[in-house]
């Protein structure tokens, strides 16, 4: 049986899929990655601040105030 996925979710920040995966739109139509800083972990964004939605950039750290 293979280890289960690992999701990390942060209040303020980003949520951290450990794995392998393709994210895809509400069409079906893959959204390409951008380069990962470590290898096999997907960050999506989870305070709505992203330049590059569904994924992370940071923008959770350079902004006050709650998400």
């Amino acid at each position: 049986m293979p280890d289960p996925i690992k999701i990390t979710y942060k209040k303020k920040g980003s949520i951290s899929i450990e794995a392998t995966v393709r994210i895809v739109d509400e069409d079906g139509n893959e959204i390409p990655q951008p380069p990962a800083k470590r290898p096999g972990i997907v960050k999506l964004c989870g305070c709505g601040r992203s330049a590059t939605l569904p994924f992370c950039d940071g923008a959770h750290k350079k902004e006050a105030g709650p998400a």
